[in-house]
Parts: C-alpha cells; sequence; structure tokens
C-alpha cells in the first residue's frame, strides 16, 4: 500500500529476489514517452488523408480500430522516442537473467516491431482484432500467464491500476497527477517519475523566443516619416501579436510533419513534440486554437488586407515546411522572403508604405541569415550524405559560405546607397550620422561568419543574435545612432 519516489530505478528492477519473476513493461507511454496509436494516426493523416475516413465507423470498437490502422501504416520503431534511462535498466535486467515481458495495448504488429528492435523481451502481449489488451484484459492476460502476484509490471497510466493490484511490485514511469492517486491504492507501487506539465511543453512548443522575429512588423512604423500615432502603435501592437500566433501555429504545423526527423536530430529531438513531453493529440488542437486567435484578432482590429497578408504567410509557411525546405536554394530565399514579408505586412496594417530600400536590404539580410543557418547545418555532416530534410550535400558547405557571406556584405551595400539617398535626407534631421551604422553592421555580419564557421554557433543565427550579448549591444547602438540622427536638434555637422 505504499507509494514512493524514487530517482532510479535500476536497483529497484535488478533486485535479486525479483529475478525469478517475469517483469512485464508497458509500452505507450512507458518503454516510450508517446502514443503509438496517435503516432499511427498523425503518419496516416501525413501519408493518406482520405484513408482516415474508413476509419470513422470503427472508433467505437478499439480494437478493430487499431487492427485496420495497422494494416495501413507501419511505424518504424527505430523513430520512437525512448525512455533510455528504462531500456538501459531492462538490458541490466536481461543480463542478469531475468524474464522480461513487453505487456501493451497497441496492435501486435508495433509491439512485435519494438520487441525486435530492442531484442530484450523473451514475450510479447498485444492487441489484436478481437481484443484490446488495456486495463482489466491486459490483467487477467498476465495473470493467466503468470499467476497473481507472480510477475511485477512497469506502467504509466490510471488505467494500469488493475494490472497493478495483480502484480507483486508496481512501477510508475512517467505517471500523470492521476495514475499517481490511482496507485495509492494499489499495493506495492513506486512513482518513479512523473509526466511533465503539458501546459510547459505546450508553452514551449510555441517557441516564444522566436516572436521577437515578428518584430519587423513595428519597422515600417518605426521608419515612417512623421509623428507616431497611438492608434498606428495599436494597429502594430496586433500585428505583432497576430503573427506570433499564426507563426506559432505553423511552428506545430512543422514539428508534427518533421516528428520522425526530428527524433534523430542532435538538438531537435529535445523538442516538445519529438520527446513525447507534449502528446501528440494535443498538437491538432493546438493549431485551431491558434489559428482562430491570430485570424480573429487580426480581422477584428486590423484590416481585410492585412488578414490577407497573414495568410499569405501561413500558407507560405507551410508550403516550405511539406515541400519547398526540401528544395536546393529555393528554401533559403523562402525563407528570406518569409521575413521580409513580415515588414510589408506591418506596412498594410499600420498603412505605412514600405521604401524599396528596406525591402532590399531586408531581403539580403535574411537570405546572408538563411545561409548561415544552412551552413551550420551543414558542418554537422559527418560524411557526405545528404542533410536531412534539406537539399544540400556536405560538398555544398564552402559554396554556401561563399552566397552567404556575399549576400550580407550586398546588405551592407544597399543600407550604404540608403545612406546617400534623398529618401534619408526627407526624414533624418542628421543623416550624416547614419554612416556610423555601417562599421557596425560589417562587425556583426563578419562576426556572424566566422563564428559560424568555428563552429562557435550550433543554432539558428537569428535566435543566436536574440541571445549573444555583442548582438545586443551592436543593436543597441545602431538604434541609439538612427534615433540620434533622427531626432536630433538641426545642426549642421561641424558647426560651433
Amino acid at each position: 500500500m505504499q507509494c514512493s519516489e524514487r530517482p532510479n530505478f535500476g536497483m529497484t528492477l535488478g533486485d535479486p529476489s525479483a529475478l525469478g519473476r517475469p517483469l512485464c513493461v508497458d509500452l505507450d507511454g512507458t518503454l516510450v514517452t508517446t502514443d503509438t496509436l496517435a503516432e499511427s494516426v498523425v503518419l496516416l493523416l501525413h501519408r493518406a488523408p482520405w484513408a482516415l475516413l474508413p476509419l470513422i465507423g470503427r472508433i467505437t470498437q478499439p480494437a478493430r480500430f487499431k487492427a485496420f490502422l495497422a494494416s495501413r501504416v507501419k511505424l518504424d520503431p527505430g523513430k520512437l522516442p525512448y525512455r533510455n534511462d528504462l531500456v538501459s535498466a531492462l538490458r541490466a535486467c536481461r543480463e542478469m537473467g531475468r524474464t522480461l515481458v513487453l505487456a501493451t495495448a497497441a496492435h501486435r504488429s508495433i509491439a512485435d516491431g519494438v520487441a525486435a528492435y530492442l531484442g530484450v523481451f523473451d514475450a510479447v502481449h498485444a492487441s489484436d482484432e478481437s481484443r484490446n489488451l488495456k486495463s482489466t484484459t491486459k490483467r487477467d492476460a498476465l495473470v493467466a500467464a503468470y499467476g497473481s502476484r507472480g510477475f511485477d509490471y512497469v506502467g504509466d497510466s490510471a488505467a494500469d491500476t488493475p494490472v497493478f493490484d495483480a502484480a507483486e511490485q508496481g512501477l510508475l514511469v512517467g505517471a500523470s497527477h492521476r495514475a499517481v492517486r490511482a496507485s495509492r491504492t494499489a499495493r506495492n507501487v513506486t512513482v518513479v517519475s512523473r509526466k511533465p506539465s503539458v501546459l510547459r511543453a505546450a508553452l514551449k512548443e510555441l517557441r516564444p523566443h522566436q516572436w521577437s522575429k515578428n518584430a519587423l512588423v513595428v519597422l515600417p512604423l518605426l521608419l515612417a516619416p512623421g509623428a507616431v500615432t497611438l492608434g498606428a502603435v495599436g494597429r502594430a501592437a496586433a500585428a505583432f501579436v497576430a503573427f506570433s500566433l499564426c507563426a506559432s501555429a505553423g511552428y506545430v504545423i512543422n514539428d508534427l510533419v518533421d516528428i520522425e526527423a526530428d527524433r534523430v536530430h542532435r538538438t531537435k529531438r529535445l523538442r516538445p513534440l519529438a520527446s513525447g513531453d507534449l502528446p501528440i493529440l494535443f498538437a491538432p488542437p493546438l493549431i485551431v486554437g491558434l489559428l482562430t486567435a491570430s485570424f480573429g484578432l487580426a480581422g477584428g482590429v486590423l484590416s481585410v488586407g492585412f488578414v490577407a497578408m497573414l495568410a499569405v504567410y501561413l500558407v507560405a509557411t507551410l508550403t516550405y515546411s511539406l515541400v519547398l525546405k526540401r528544395l536546393l536554394l529555393l528554401d533559403v530565399l523562402v525563407l528570406a522572403g518569409l521575413y521580409t514579408h513580415r515588414i510589408l505586412s506591418g506596412g498594410v496594417a499600420t498603412s505605412v508604405p514600405v521604401s524599396g530600400w528596406l525591402l532590399g536590404f531586408s531581403m539580403f539580410l535574411f537570405t546572408s541569415l538563411a545561409f548561415a543557418k544552412r551552413y551550420v547545418e551543414l558542418r554537422s555532416v559527418t560524411s557526405d550524405d545528404k542533410v536531412r530534410s534539406r537539399g544540400y550535400i556536405r560538398q555544398d558547405i564552402d559554396t554556401v559560405n561563399s552566397m552567404g557571406v556575399a549576400s550580407g556584405y550586398i546588405a551592407a551595400l544597399v543600407f550604404m546607397l540608403y545612406v546617400d539617398s534623398a529618401a534619408v535626407r526627407a526624414i533624418y534631421r542628421l543623416p550624416m550620422l547614419l554612416w556610423l551604422v555601417l562599421p557596425i553592421l560589417l562587425y556583426w555580419l563578419g562576426r556572424i561568419w566566422l563564428l559560424a564557421g568555428r563552429g562557435q554557433m550550433q543554432d539558428d543565427p537569428v535566435r543566436f543574435a536574440i541571445k549573444d550579448g555583442q548582438s545586443r549591444a551592436c543593436a543597441v547602438l545602431i538604434a541609439l545612432i538612427m534615433a540620434t540622427a533622427r531626432f536630433a536638434p538641426h545642426a549642421r555637422l561641424g558647426d560651433p
């Protein structure tokens, strides 16, 4: 009747007194952090969405539903997010001679694939067309095979309570609050670990740190001639929020589509959907909620033109995630275009015309940063194979470097020509001060590419710049120079 917290279950599983009992292990949420049924549905939706229609009539019959789904899609067991600490403990138990059993409500084809992949299980109990091996059904199957109190069990959910009652010893792994509460009435259940907060995982999935990119919608208002009105500031703020919500929906869609590729990536495997911290079934309602809030705000506060710009951004983002990011060079140009699109959208939201100078500078600058992102990815490739989900191979790294550096310095050239244009003299009181921006811009661009070349920038360049102290200092200096040049009292440089 005890329920306790333990930081490590290796010693528990390897207890010599328990070696004579089979150790039965659940799959979904326990051995893997995800739900293989939900994974199968999403995979079918991605590959053949029309095939979901025949599933609707079987949804009230779990066993038939799982069997039909398993006949349509095949999960790759090598791309599932396993609990590595549990797998290591199971391997150690196997070496000590303990019998290991995979007992899961997943369909047998999935369970057999996982068992074959890991190579540690002596037996498999799983669902088939006539039986959904869950809760009391699983309990009855295990009792029939090993006897009451004749086995130990590792599970994760409140549905496992009947199985825990029949087991000699139970361990809860990745347990929800409901499962922990239910375990208090179970006999000798140890809570190994708790499920991460879904709310925290959902917030992380939104990537709020990326919202700073959407501040570009405010740029046309800041650079516009004349005084800034409170109404324009409010519209710019609404545009920022709408774009941020829409961008977050795009991130969720991208992570859902790329979930298998992300799981084998060095850093992306830690994303909430890929790691299993955010259940995959939460993704669709999260996407719908974000898009509803985004377009609701845009339609209620801003113009129809801005709603259209937001829709174009969403379509372009989805097209990039599904197709364009795999196409050589086009992916970089689309990324740069999405940044420039934010600036154009800000102009539409605030009714401020966007100059060609700003658009040209933006396109070249963000093309350089997009190339830097691909350069970082290419540096991490250790073979001559193509970068996963990209159109680049290792031999492209020098060309990508050249095009990225050239694009950055062309952006600096565009800024230099802008400083000497009539447009600057119409807005700035001391336009000559803007020349001070040029060396700062050249320094920052050069530093970004040098750090990338040294392997000291392992992140998206924009995200790196946001976190980097020197990059922030450069941004502050540029902002101060431009503000001084614009709002300083009328004077001529050289006057006493």
